[in-house]
C-alpha cells in the first residue's frame, strides 16, 4: 500500500516494458514497402485534402497495391449474390426469394451452406471446407489436363500470404536457412523471411529488350553466394505471372527452374496468383505443377492462388489456397497442425474462393451477366496495361518493359547525379525522393524500386494497372508533366 501511494508522488517515470530496443529484432528487420512511408504520407494528405486543406490536386490515387475494388472494379454479381445467401441464409426461406436471386445462385448457396457445419459464423476443419477443396481440385484438373487432383493436398489459407507464412514456419529454423526470391520481387516474401528469422537469397530477374526474364544464371549466381555465408538454401519463389514485373514464362524457362530445384534439392513456391492476368496474344499461363508432371519431376512444389487478383479483386476477404505436390505425409500433417493452430481460414472467404474456381457454366441463369463482367474487367485491364506501358516510354528518361500479365508496370528510371545528391541531403534512396515529389505534386501514390530490390545502380518505381479507364490518361498526363518537370529540375 504504502509502495503505491509512494509510486503516485515519485516524479521518475518507470520506462514501459515494452519499447523499440525491447520487442523482437525480427520485426524492426522485417519491411513492407507496399505499405511503406510513402503510403503513410499519402493517407496523412487525404486527411488534409478532407479538411479543406489545398493542393494541386483534388483526391489521392493508391496506384502502390494491387487492391481493385478501391480503384473502382465493381464485384462480380454472381459472388457477392451468393454470398449475401450464405452470411444471411434466412433469406433462403423468404416468399419471393426466387425472383430477387436466379435459381443456380440459390442453389450454389444451399450447396455451399450443406457443406458447413453450422453455416459460416462457425469454424470449418482446419484444412478448409471439403466442398471447397473439391471444387478446386476439379478446377485444377481441368486447368492442367493432368489427371486426377487429391483434395487433401489443398490447404484453404488467409490470402496466399497466409500459405507463405506456413511453409516459412516449416521451412526456416535459423538465420542458416535460405529463400532463393526474385530481385525485384514482391516484399512479403522478404518481410515473413525476416520475422521467421531466416536469410533471404536474392536472385536478380534480368531486364533486356522490352522483356523481363528469369535467368538460371542469377539462381545460380546467388546460390553460391550464399554457401559461401554458410546459408543451406533450401526453397526456391518464382513469381508467374511476375510482380512487380509483370511477366509471363515460358515453358522451357519453367523446365529449366524444375531441374534447377532438382540438381540443388530445392523446394519451389510457385506463387500463381495472377494466372488469369495474361494480356498478350503471344503469352499462355502454364502451372508449374503441370510442367513438372510433364517432365515426371520428383521435386516438391507448393502452388499458391488468392481470390485477389485475376477478375475478382476480393482482397478484403482474405481468401487463397495452397497446393501441395510431391510433399511427404508427415510435413503435410505439420502443416496442417500450423493450420489447426489459427483454427480455419475465413469461412466466407473459403465459399468465396469456391466460387472462383467454380464459376456459373454455360446454360446456367447466370453465366451470360457473370461472362459480360469477366470480359468486360479483363478487356480494361488489357487496355490499361498496353497504355500504360505506350505512355510511360514516352516520357523523359523513363523506359517501361512489356506488362505481359498481373497487375503493375515496373519502369526504371535513369536520374541525374544531382538528383541522387539531393536525395542523399534528405536522408533517401532517389527513387523513394522521386515518388515522395510525385505524391505531392500530383497526389498519386507509387512504390519506390527499392522496396522490391533493384540492381545496384538502377532505379524504378512500381505503378498498378488498375485505375479505371476514364482516370488514367488524366492521371499519366499528370504524372508526364511531373517528371519532365523533375527532370528539367535536376538536369
Amino acid at each position: 500500500m504504502w509502495r503505491r501511494i509512494l509510486r503516485q508522488f515519485s516524479t521518475k517515470v518507470k520506462p514501459k516494458n515494452l519499447r523499440l530496443e525491447s520487442i523482437s529484432p525480427k520485426v524492426i528487420r522485417a519491411e513492407y514497402a507496399v505499405r511503406g512511408d510513402v503510403v503513410l504520407k499519402s493517407m496523412e494528405m487525404e486527411a488534409k485534402l478532407k479538411d479543406g486543406v489545398k493542393y494541386p490536386f483534388t483526391e489521392i490515387i493508391p496506384c502502390n497495391i494491387g487492391n481493385p475494388q478501391s480503384l473502382g472494379q465493381n464485384p462480380l454479381t454472381f459472388v457477392r449474390e451468393v454470398l449475401s445467401l450464405i452470411v444471411n441464409p434466412k433469406l433462403l426461406t423468404l416468399p419471393g426469394i426466387s425472383q430477387i436471386y436466379a435459381s443456380d445462385v440459390i442453389e450454389r448457396a444451399q450447396i455451399l451452406l450443406n457443406g458447413t457445419t453450422g453455416g459460416v459464423g462457425a469454424y470449418t476443419m482446419s484444412q478448409g471446407l471439403p466442398v471447397v477443396r473439391n471444387s478446386i481440385a476439379k478446377f485444377i484438373e481441368k486447368r492442367d489436363e493432368m489427371g486426377e487432383v487429391d483434395p487433401n493436398n489443398i490447404y484453404l489459407t488467409s490470402g496466399a500470404s497466409g500459405a507463405v507464412e506456413f511453409l516459412f514456419k516449416i521451412i526456416i529454423s535459423s538465420e542458416k536457412d535460405g529463400v532463393l526470391v526474385p530481385i525485384p520481387q514482391y516484399p512479403l516474401y522478404n518481410a515473413l523471411i525476416a520475422l521467421q528469422g531466416g536469410s533471404d537469397v536474392g536472385y536478380y530477374i534480368n531486364s533486356s529488350k522490352g522483356h523481363w526474364e528469369v535467368s538460371i544464371k542469377e539462381m545460380e549466381k546467388a546460390l553460391e553466394a550464399s554457401k559461401l555465408k554458410g546459408i543451406r538454401t533450401r526453397c526456391l519463389v518464382v513469381i508467374n505471372p511476375g510482380n512487380p514485373t509483370g511477366q509471363v514464362l515460358r515453358k522451357e524457362n519453367m523446365r529449366q527452374v524444375i531441374e534447377f530445384c532438382d540438381e540443388h534439392d530445392l523446394m519451389l513456391i510457385a506463387d500463381e496468383v495472377y494466372q488469369h492476368n495474361i494480356y498478350t496474344d503471344s503469352t499462355q499461363f502454364h502451372s508449374f505443377k503441370k510442367v513438372s508432371q510433364e517432365m515426371n519431376s520428383p521435386i516438391e512444389i507448393a502452388s499458391l492462388n488468392s481470390i485477389s487478383k485475376g477478375y475478382h479483386g476480393e482482397c478484403g476477404l482474405r481468401g487463397g489456397y495452397m497446393e501441395l505436390h510431391n510433399f511427404e505425409t508427415q510435413v503435410k500433417d505439420q502443416i496442417l497442425k500450423l493450420a489447426s493452430i489459427s483454427l480455419c481460414s475465413n469461412s466466407v472467404a473459403q465459399c468465396a474462393m469456391e466460387l472462383m474456381v467454380n464459376p456459373p457454366q454455360p446454360g446456367s441463369p447466370s453465366y451470360d451477366t457473370y461472362t459480360a463482367e469477366k470480359n468486360a474487367i479483363m478487356g480494361a485491364l488489357k487496355r490499361k496495361s498496353q497504355l500504360i506501358h505506350k505512355l510511360l516510354n514516352e516520357m523523359v528518361n523513363v523506359q517501361c518493359n512489356f506488362v505481359e500479365g498481373a497487375m503493375y508496370a515496373f519502369p526504371e528510371v535513369k536520374f541525374s547525379a544531382k538528383a541522387i545528391r539531393e536525395a542523399k541531403k534528405k536522408n533517401m534512396p532517389v527513387d523513394k525522393f522521386y515518388v515522395f515529389r510525385a505524391l505531392e505534386e500530383t497526389g498519386i501514390v507509387l512504390v519506390p524500386g527499392s522496396g522490391f530490390g533493384q540492381r545496384p545502380d538502377t532505379y524504378h518505381f512500381r505503378i498498378t494497372t488498375l485505375v479505371q479507364e476514364d482516370k488514367l490518361i488524366d492521371l499519366l498526363n499528370r504524372f508526364k508533366a511531373f517528371n519532365d518537370n523533375f527532370h528539367n529540375l535536376y538536369s
